[in-house]
């Protein structure tokens, strides 16, 4: 490589922040005021147009002396500014100085230098297109304010070697942003299903859970294995559970509290690696650290909850079977169930009450109810009257 076109240390290490702050958005009004102080520049405008319609759809300042003048600009003076034509011809990622495409005569003559740009500050620019994309336009531009000289000599060799980082910079940006928003929609459809999902990595540790899973386990959630301990017949805690499910890719199954003691039927299930490899880890890290946080896609095993359906109302034949009720017993039993008395059960039947009365003993000996009424209960009615 030719030395001249090597970037100096210190440029190296701001070339290196300009390519991280894609990962993080928040940081790049900083970086661009590091790499305008670097190059001894009177600030930097970051701008951007539909083309279709001259609408802006970014602008970005790194200078009171620019900012001052932003709302302006936007509003009038971006639609007859001659310096973004010189931007728009000139092959993405290839910076231009201003005077050389318009000299002392034009710049005399021009309503936008006369009656906005030199009252401002601002005279010189180096700029160029970054990005040219999907009828977006976005310029970066590199001011001198009045009073200082134009880009020329060493100056400009260094900005004409950041220009290609800026356009790589700019379309990795617009990529990113893509995938941040295909993580946040995965998140967003995740929390709209009707099963709880927790994700954890291999080694057990909780990464994301739905909104599903946070209502079914409540603050157990902040817990250690989820308040797991000793409640699986598999394991003593969740955490190996999620370890051999990782290990060998083989489902688990179990049952698990939730809050307010419901039950949960669990699945603990591996994700399918093929999709969620090596190649696509950091994906899981910028979604997670992201604004649009996403889905931890990195993660390696997942648990899946759903409430464990109440048992069903043990049936009559049911409970005869299970208490062994004579006939006669099973016959009180039904006419209590629908509202009789044992007098008027007795009266049917055609037995003396007191006979009727040794049958209410037998049902409440072999249930362990301990009245008629809290047997009836049991059955699930409440129409029983004594």
């Amino acid at each position: 490589m030719n030395a001249r076109k090597m970037l100096p240390s210190t440029s190296a290490e701001l070339l290196g922040d300009l390519y991280e702050s894609v990962l993080s958005p928040e940081h790049v009004p900083a970086v661009l005021r590091a790499i305008n102080a670097h190059l001894d520049c009177d600030g930097i405008h970051l701008v951007g147009w539909q083309e279709s319609t001259g609408q802006p759809i970014v602008s970005l300042v790194t200078s009171p002396h620019i900012a001052v003048a932003e709302k302006a600009y936007l509003e009038h003076y971006a639609a007859i500014d001659p310096r973004k034509d010189m931007g728009t011809r000139r092959p993405l990622g290839v910076g231009g100085a201003c005077h050389d495409f318009f000299d002392n005569a034009f710049v005399a003559a021009d309503e936008f230098y006369q009656d906005f740009l030199i009252p401002l500050g601002p005279r010189y620019i180096y700029g160029g297109n970054v990005l040219r994309r999907d009828d977006r336009l976005v310029h970066v531009v590199f001011n001198h304010l009045v009073g200082r000289p134009r880009f020329e000599g060493d100056k400009r060799d260094a900005l004409d070697q950041w220009f290609p980082h800026l356009a790589r910079w700019a379309n990795q940006l617009v990529q990113v942003e893509g995938l941040r928003q295909a993580a946040a929609l995965g998140e967003q459809l995740v929390d709209s299903l009707d099963q709880g999902l927790v994700f954890f990595d291999p080694s057990g540790k909780l990464l994301h859970a739905n909104r599903l899973a946070v209502k079914l386990l409540g603050d157990r959630l902040l817990r250690s294995h989820l308040g797991q301990e000793g409640a699986s017949p598999f394991a003593s805690s969740l955490e190996p559970i999620v370890r051999s499910v990782a290990l060998s890719r083989q489902a688990v199954r179990f049952r698990m509290r939730g809050v307010r003691r419901s039950e949960l039927k669990v699945s603990v299930l591996p994700l399918a690696r093929a999709s969620l490899g090596r190649g696509t880890d950091w994906l899981g890290r910028l979604a997670s650290g992201s604004a649009s946080r996403g889905l931890p896609l990195g993660a390696d095993v997942v648990l899946c909850l759903e409430p464990a359906p109440p048992p069903p109302a043990p049936t009559l034949e049911h409970r005869a079977r299970e208490w062994r009720l004579t006939p006669a017993e099973i016959r009180l039993l039904k006419s209590v169930m629908t509202g009789a008395s044992v007098s008027e059960h007795a009266a049917k039947e055609g037995v003396r009450e007191s006979t009727a009365r040794t049958h209410v003993r037998g049902l409440l000996e072999k249930s362990g109810a301990a009245s008629l009424r809290r047997l009836v209960a049991m059955m699930g009615t409440i129409r029983y009257r004594d």
